[in-house]
């Protein structure tokens, strides 16, 4: 007949079950989310249960643990299991601890804080429980220019309509889905505008950016501006979304300003026949 103490204990039998159901639920809701576009809000509740069930297993795994030591109950596999499967599950969310304690709490990122480009075909995507597409104001500014005070507006002596053309060919290069872009209108006054809904690799987590085109024929300006949808704390990821936009651009223009000078120096050569009949006149 066995014994009581050759069976694993209460805490022994569910310590593993737990930790593999926190394992199954975590990665169940990031396939969903990423591939069917399960719902932010679901999909953070649901990982917000897998790590709550991961630091259970934990709990119990470590009770599990001292019955064997007392008792001299079986179980001790499950519960080196459950340890090893919570801790790397708790491993994932400890890794940006340091940058959720290092960067400010915000999600919202432009090169303009005063007036930042507007999200208006974006806000028509957004679900009543996402973040405002309204900018938060003085508070995120402040925090911006304390913690990234690199991020500013491009100017360039250039057409705005050809500065708009080259945002355009850089946010392709990047392979980034427009959903949205109105040229400018000089004869109006009115900006260009270009947004983008983007989702992260990994995750699919939603990203919107907004980019503005101003000026003149002489010159233009190119804001940006990146925010999330869901969560509060982006981990300084729409900062590092701005820099590479604005890298890009700049790219985009640089490598067009050879010809635009060629351009430039050739003008004079077309000119210099006419300026001679004229003298040949006088």
């Amino acid at each position: 007949m066995r014994s009581p103490h050759s069976a694993p204990s209460f805490f022994g039998r569910w310590t593993s079950r737990i930790a593999v159901f926190s394992a199954v639920l975590l990665f169940t809701a990031a396939f969903l989310h990423r591939i069917f576009s399960l719902p932010t809000p679901i999909a953070f509740n649901l990982a917000a249960v897998a790590f709550l069930g991961a630091g259970l297993a934990i709990i119990f795994a470590v009770l599990a643990i001292i019955g064997i030591w007392r008792t001299g109950r079986a179980g001790t596999s499950r519960a080196v299991f459950a340890i090893l499967v919570s801790l790397a599950l708790m491993l994932w969310p400890l890794i940006f601890l340091p940058k959720y304690d290092g960067l400010p709490s915000i999600y919202d990122v432009t090169t303009d804080t005063a007036d930042p480009p507007p999200f208006t075909e974006i806000a028509k995507l957004r679900a009543p429980d996402a973040n405002s597409v309204a900018y938060v104001g003085e508070s995120f500014a402040r925090k911006q220019a304390a913690t990234y005070p690199d991020i500013r507006p491009i100017e360039i002596d250039r057409p705005a309509d050809e500065v708009f053309e080259l945002v355009i060919a850089a946010l392709r290069r990047l392979k980034l889905p427009i959903i949205h872009q109105q040229p400018p209108d000089d004869s109006v006054e009115r900006p260009g505008f270009i947004e983008v809904a983007d989702r992260t690799l990994i995750l699919g987590l939603q990203e919107d950016i907004a980019i503005r085109v101003s000026g003149t024929e002489k010159h233009a300006r190119v804001d940006v501006r990146s925010a999330w949808r869901y969560g509060k704390h982006d981990l300084g990821f729409n900062a590092a979304r701005v820099r590479v936009l604005l890298k890009e651009i700049v790219v985009a223009m640089e490598s067009s300003v050879p010809s635009a000078r060629n351009e430039q120096a050739e003008e004079p050569k077309e000119d210099e026949p006419r300026n001679r009949r004229s003298k040949n006149r006088r």
